[in-house]
This record gives structure tokens, C-alpha cells and sequence, in this order.
């Protein structure tokens, strides 16, 4: 109960807190980010917000009016191009359908979504493609439309089909339906491409990461919109496998859409809709550091140097190549968005005065012989105004002019910008409930106070039938610590076992052995990435996956690689797990074999100077020394294994 009141009256603080920086929404989202080449980079963002959407609609995009903030560097947008202003710019679009027997209740709900997406798409769409996918024993392209009617006739014919599978490799065939989408219009020649999947997020396997999908989906430029039907769902796992939908879409860029939560006609259809806001921005970077690999950006919307959308951060690949190593001019804004975090803008970035002589600020227009304050950029209401500048020195130049933005304006709307309805309705909510938890719990403490003087007698009564052990054994001193060597017992594996994989066969340069240090050990030719990484032609990038639990037990799973994994000569199938015993031989590939060792967990061999027959007059000594237990507790765990649980 203490830690209800806790958690409540810590999540109502926050909320008061960032009440202003929770009411706006972000209005921009990050689509494609490909790897960074040359120190330059294509992205396409989608503009979600409705007064930005007509704001450039009406006046147009132009570079001025995006700024990208990345991590460890700089950025200047060089170029802007909304994507359906070119005629020549493609959309692809798969329609995939989980063909699984659990969905056979939601297959016609589907197929109503499917047609009335067809039907948005015949109103208004043009140079669009839509290929419709089955996701079954396989995956199955049964048709690629480029008409309204030629997609309803081919959903008509698909529909018939129904549904066949036990269970399907949902994530595996997304991640197939994301590289056909990306092979048939390749990022290079622009467009946009996207995978809409209908789902009940039935049992899948976890060999794929959402995380490396959802990654893989933004680089290729294809983003994944997810259609969940949950209504029946039920089971073990169900919440897990809808938080893993939900983050492949959000990852992707793409949208997650629960039937029964929200309007999932209207949602689907939307979807037409929202390919007329997609804008490409063509970046380049500049002050990235030598032989960095990887940063995070995101973009902001800009009203003169005022950010009135942004999007989320995301993770990218970077090059640290040819001039992009270079310091940044004093233009370019270094680190992370200043909007996000509802602070103003460091000084030097926007709206700083110049010194005469200097390079020219981002700040408002100046007065010969004055400098100009510094506008403040905070995103909460009644943000700090501005510093005022100070005049300049004897015998100086007048001030160096700005580009935009009126000396120690507030922050963006924070005149108007209240708190809406519905936190001041959460609010309130979380307060009452907060002041009932706080009456709950003084009502509670009373009878508890009450009842705490009749349950002290009895602990002494269960005590006592315990004590006389101890008093009819006075003299010996030694039985004492008979009684506290159970306490041993209770956890013999407090760190993992030791478990080895010895180098059976191998090429040159491998240690005689490796020990799997870790519950989950990965073995694959993918450098940097994995436990073990064995450069072979014959290993793919991650191969193998090797599970120790503290009880002792090993199991080796099948990453889907392309050449196998063997245990003692039997092939496994893709993503198929089993246990290994020691002395148990796993060969990845012909030239790479590995045999499980677990010293500490062998059974003892019997000592050739003791006689076997003098074992069982031993048994009652052997319970004592504690040294012993953990060796004889060893030999019992492998038959039966006891789960996964670790």
C-alpha cells in the first residue's frame, strides 16, 4: 500500500511538471534514415500536424523552415521536396494477411478494412501499387494491382482462400514482406513504400528482435502499419506479443492500429490520405567525430528559429569520412533538440548577439551600435524572456544583423497555450485517488496496531518446542553448525554454473576454449554483435544462441541460419531449441565444432583408493561436510530439465 501512495504521488508531480511539454504533440515523425554516405543523408519525415500541414501547403517548404539536431554533431538541411509534388515519385504498398487459424475469426473484418483501403485508393490516389501477401506455411505475392477494381477482385479471390495454418512466422515473414517492398522500389528512386499487416498477434516465435526489424524497416525506407484484432485473444503471452506489434510499428514509423480501441476504418483509410505529407530533406553533416559509427537526430519544424513541431530521436549510421570530420561553421546548431526538453536555447545558438566582426547570429534584426537580446525559445508557458544585449564598445561597428525573430519574445504560444481538458481531468482523477489511497491506508494501520499485541505471544510458543534441541546437547559445541547447513541449500547456483564450449575443431587462432559467461550467449560470424564471432563463409551473421539457466542446464537454438546447427549429428530445425548434455558435440559448420564442458556439474568419478563397499557406512557422514552438497546435488539435475526458468 505504501508503494501505491508512492508510485501515485510520483507520477502526479511528474505530470504537473511537464503538463505543458505533454499537451502539445510532436506533429513530425521521422520515416526513412538510411545509413549516412559522404556525409550525407536523404530523409523522408511525415508532417502529422494539421496547422503545419497547411502552413506549408500554402506558403511552401523550404530549408529554412526544418532543422535537423543530432547527438554528437552538426547538420544543415540543404534541401526540401514535398513527395507528391513529383509526378514521378512511386507508392508501394503490401497487404498482408496473417493466415493463421486463430485469425479465422477476424478474416472477413479484414477483408472489409482491405476494401474500403481500396476504395480510399481509387478517390484519390494515382502511381500506386499494392501488392496483397498471405502469411501462412509461407509467404504467397498473390497478385500486384495498380486500380482500385483489380484490388477488390484480387481480395475477393484471396478472402476465399480462408484461413489453413496452425500457427504462422509472423515476424519472420514481415521482415521478408519489408525486403520485397524495398527490392521492388529501391530507396534510390524516392517514393514511399509500406507493409500493412492484419493480425490477431497470435503465438509467434522470439528469434527475431522487434527492435533489429523495426531498424531494418526505417534504413530500407519501408515503414510497418500494424492491424491488431485482440477482441477473443487470450492466453499466455498475448499482452507481450501486442507491446511487440505496437513497438514494430511506432520503430518503423508506421502505425499501430487496435481494432475495437480506435475507428479502424477511418485509421486504415487514413492511410491513403497521409502519403500526401511526406517531405524529403536532404542533409548534410558536418563536426562528426573520427571513426564515430553510429548517432541519433531528430527533426524540428521551424516558425523563424521557434520550433513548433519536432520529432522523436532515432538512431542512425554514421560515416566519419572525407570533409564531414571538419568543425561546423557558427551557423549550425551542435547537439541534441533544445525543443524537446521545454529548456530555452543554449546561448550562441538562437537569437545570441554577435560581437562586431563576428559571424552573423540567428538572432533578431540590431540597431547600429546595439546589440540585440537573446529571444527565449522555451517551449513552457511563460518561458525567459529574453537577456537584453548591451551596447557596444567605444569606437565599435554597429551590431551584426539577424535573420529572424523580435528581441526577448516569450516562448512559442505561451500566452495562450493552457492546460487542456483532459490533464486537468487526469489530474484531478490522480489526486482523489491518491487522497483515497492516503484514507485506505490510516484505516489499515489502526486494526494493525490493535492485533500487533496478541500476535507476540505466539512466537514465543512456536519457539519453545525448537529450544530443548539445543539444551539436551549442551557439551558438544560442534552439532551447531548441522542445523544452519541447510542455509547452504537454499541457493547452491547464486552465480552461473561454469559451462564451457571447448574447441573440438576449429580454424587457426581460436582459444583452446570459451566460457559462456552470460544466460544468453551468441555465437555468429557478425563482428562486434555477438558473444563468440567465428569469421567463416559457412556461419551466418547470427547463427546459434546458447541458453545457460542456474540449475545447470544448456539448450542450443537455431537462429534460422543458413548452412545449420547440429548436436551430436542431428540437424535442428530453424529456430528450433534443444538441450545439450555435457560432453555433447554442437558443429555449426565443417570446420567448426564445439563441445559443451561443465566441470563443477559432472558427476564425481569414485576415488580408486577408496573400496566401493565402504560407501555405505560413509552415507551418514557424507551429509555433514558442506563441501560436498553442491557435488551431490549436481547429479540429479539433468533429468528432469526444470523449464526455462531461470
Amino acid at each position: 500500500m505504501h508503494r501505491t501512495v508512492t508510485m501515485l504521488a510520483v507520477l502526479l508531480a511528474a505530470l504537473l511538471v511537464g503538463a505543458p511539454a505533454a499537451a502539445a504533440d510532436n506533429g513530425l515523425t521521422v520515416l526513412v534514415a538510411p545509413p549516412a554516405s559522404n556525409g550525407q543523408m536523404r530523409l523522408q519525415v511525415e508532417v502529422t500536424d494539421p496547422t503545419l500541414q497547411q502552413e506549408l501547403r500554402s506558403s511552401g517548404a523550404s530549408p529554412d523552415r526544418f532543422r535537423v539536431a543530432v547527438d554528437q554533431a552538426g547538420a544543415q538541411v540543404k534541401a526540401v521536396a514535398r513527395m507528391a509534388d513529383s509526378p514521378k515519385e512511386r507508392r508501394y504498398t503490401v497487404l498482408a494477411f496473417d493466415q493463421s487459424k486463430s485469425f479465422s475469426t477476424y478474416w472477413p473484418q479484414a477483408f472489409e478494412l482491405a476494401e474500403a483501403y481500396a476504395d480510399e485508393l481509387g478517390a484519390r490516389s494515382r502511381n500506386h501499387t499494392v501488392a496483397v501477401m498471405t502469411f501462412g506455411k509461407s509467404k504467397s505475392t498473390h497478385c500486384e494491382e495498380t486500380t482500385a477494381a483489380g484490388l477488390r477482385t484480387c481480395l475477393a479471390r484471396v478472402e476465399a482462400r480462408g484461413t489453413d495454418q496452425l500457427v504462422t512466422r509472423l515476424k519472420f515473414y514481415i521482415q521478408q514482406a519489408v525486403r520485397e517492398a524495398a527490392r521492388e522500389l529501391p530507396l534510390q528512386r524516392g517514393g514511399s513504400r509500406e507493409v500493412i499487416v492484419f493480425t490477431d498477434a497470435g503465438e509467434e516465435s522470439a528469434a527475431l528482435k522487434v527492435k533489429d526489424l523495426a531498424r531494418e524497416a526505417r534504413e530500407r525506407g519501408v515503414r510497418i502499419h500494424v492491424v491488431v484484432f485482440s477482441g477473443q485473444s487470450a492466453g499466455k503471452g498475448i499482452a507481450q506479443r501486442l507491446d511487440e506489434m505496437s513497438q514494430l510499428a511506432e520503430g518503423s514509423g508506421g502505425r499501430y492500429i487496435q481494432e475495437g480501441d480506435v475507428d479502424a476504418r477511418q485509421a486504415v483509410t487514413g492511410l491513403v490520405g497521409a502519403l500526401e505529407h511526406l517531405y524529403w530533406l536532404d542533409v548534410a553533416f558536418c563536426g562528426v567525430k573520427p571513426g564515430q559509427t553510429s548517432d541519433r537526430l531528430s527533426v524540428e519544424a521551424l516558425v523563424g528559429q521557434t520550433p513548433t513541431a519536432w520529432s522523436d530521436p532515432i538512431s542512425f549510421r554514421q560515416r566519419a569520412e572525407g570533409p564531414v570530420t571538419a568543425a561546423c561553421p557558427g551557423t549550425v546548431v551542435m547537439g541534441p533538440s533544445q525543443a524537446q526538453s521545454g529548456t530555452s536555447a543554449r546561448p550562441g545558438t538562437s537569437g545570441s548577439a554577435n560581437p562586431p566582426g563576428a559571424t552573423p547570429g540567428t538572432g533578431s534584426p540590431t540597431q547600429p551600435g546595439t546589440a540585440a537580446g537573446s529571444p527565449g525559445t522555451a517551449t513552457q508557458p511563460g518561458g525567459t524572456p529574453g537577456t537584453p544585449g548591451t551596447a557596444t564598445q567605444p569606437g565599435g561597428g554597429p551590431g551584426a544583423p539577424g535573420m529572424a525573430g523580435s528581441p526577448g519574445a516569450p516562448g512559442a504560444d505561451a500566452a495562450s497555450s493552457g492546460l487542456p481538458w483532459w490533464l486537468i481531468a487526469l489530474l484531478f482523477a490522480l489526486g482523489l485517488l491518491l487522497l483515497i489511497a492516503l484514507i485506505v491506508l490510516l484505516a489499515r494501520r489502526r486494526p494493525e496496531q490493535t492485533a500487533a499485541p496478541v500476535e507476540k505471544p505466539s512466537p514465543p510458543v512456536a519457539a519453545q518446542p525448537a529450544a530443548p534441541p539445543p539444551a539436551a546437547e549442551p557439551p558438544p559445541a560442534q552439532p551447531e553448525p548441522s542445523p544452519a547447513a541447510p542455509a547452504v541449500w537454499k541457493d547452491p547456483f547464486a552465480t552461473l554454473p561454469e559451462t564451457r564450449l571447448v574447441v573440438s575443431k576449429g580454424p587457426p587462432g581460436l582459444e583452446p576454449f570459451y566460457r559462456v559467461h552470460k544466460s544468453t550467449f551468441t555465437i555468429g560470424a557478425r563482428q562486434g554483435e555477438m558473444d563468440l564471432t567465428v569469421n567463416l563463409p559457412q556461419l551466418s551473421g547470427h547463427h546459434a544462441t546458447v541458453q545457460l539457466f542456474k540449475a545447470g542446464n544448456v539448450f542450443v537454438k537455431d537462429e534460422h541460419s543458413t548452412n545449420g546447427t547440429f548436436v551430436d549429428g542431428r540437424r535442428l530445425n530453424p529456430g528450433e531449441r534443444v538441450q545439450v548434455l555435457p560432453g555433447q558435440i554442437i558443429r555449426l559448420s565443417q570446420h567448426l565444432e564445439l563441445k559443451l564442458v561443465q566441470p563443477g556439474l559432472q558427476p564425481a568419478e569414485p576415488s580408486a583408493q577408496v573400496p566401493i563397499a565402504a560407501a555405505p557406512p560413509t552415507a551418514p557422514a557424507a551429509a555433514a561436510p558442506s563441501s560436498e552438497a553442491p557435488r551431490t546435488k549436481a547429479r540429479t539435475i539433468y533429468a528432469p530439465a526444470r523449464g526455462d526458468d531461470e
